[in-house]
């Protein structure tokens, strides 16, 4: 790994903790579909600016076919199945847990990249992975000690539980495909892509 992709990586968990609390907002007020399109329709807008400034294209035109179809594909796990889960998980169960089980998405995605790509792990990864398993795990499980005047705590709503597992198995598998399809290209342009299939798949 570089110094520039860990910051990147860095910079991309700090953008999802600082947006959780709106989407959270925001999917109580439109709902998980309507969110999910819009975004990607406002990211797709950003996008097409970015790549004219730094291409010279508005659209990936210079895309392979097979860049395409994997690229697509990564869009509607990631962007359909993965964020719409998320975002219905963070109305039944809250940004704070809900973020908390999107931590599997990294792990998922390593583990899938050793079985399809050949990545290879070694012992810290697989203990990092352990950890946040097991960490993951104990917070789902546990009760919440309850405050005075409040009614007993409860564990989190499974339906909820379920959701946000399933938006990290699908963030962790798109960004497994969107490796596939990207190559050496541009990652934004490659993004485009990904969220054109988002768009088309959430109509």
């Amino acid at each position: 790994a570089t110094p520039v992709g860990e910051l990147a990586a860095l910079g991309t968990a700090a953008c999802w903790t600082a947006s959780s609390l709106a989407f959270a907002a925001a999917a109580q007020r439109l709902g998980s579909l309507a969110l999910n399109l819009i975004r990607l329709v406002i990211a797709f807008g950003f996008l097409t600016l970015t790549c004219w400034i730094r291409r010279g294209l508005a659209l990936p035109v210079d895309a392979t076919p097979e860049a395409w179809g994997w690229l697509s594909v990564s869009g509607l796990v990631g962007f359909v199945v993965g964020d719409l889960c998320l975002f219905r998980a963070l109305v039944l169960i809250g940004p704070r847990l809900s973020m908390l089980i999107m931590s599997l998405a990294p792990p998922v995605a390593a583990a899938l990249g050793w079985a399809w790509l050949g990545e290879s792990l070694n012992a810290a990864d697989l203990a990092g992975m352990a950890v946040t398993l097991a960490g993951v795990a104990w917070v789902v499980i546990e009760r919440q000690p309850a405050q005075a005047g409040d009614e007993p705590a409860r564990r989190p709503s499974l339906p909820g539980v379920g959701m946000a597992v399933v938006g990290a198995i699908g963030q962790g598998l798109g960004l497994v495909i969107s490796k596939v399809g990207m190559g050496g290209d541009d990652p934004v342009a490659a993004t485009q892509i990904r969220v054109l299939a988002g768009i088309a798949g959430s109509r």
